[in-house]
């Protein structure tokens, strides 16, 4: 079986940008370091549940601000 690699996908005539310019428009560059990807520790103070109650508020805090626009 022979597959082609197909650069562009065309959906309703409008072609989708490749990878490397999607990422470019989006400002995305590679990685040096894996560990960045990892971010930072939580807090030794900060249980799961307390970091799970900050979270959820963070989403309804961005569900909030999307409903307004």
């Amino acid at each position: 079986m022979h597959l082609k690699i197909i650069a562009h996908y065309y959906t309703l005539g409008i072609r989708t940008p490749f990878f490397e310019e999607l990422a470019a428009q989006q400002g995305v560059t590679p990685i040096d370091d894996f560990e960045t990807l990892l971010g930072e520790p939580m807090p030794e103070d900060e249980s799961a549940e307390e970091f799970s109650a900050m979270l959820r508020e963070w989403r309804r805090e961005g569900s909030r601000a999307a409903d307004s626009q």
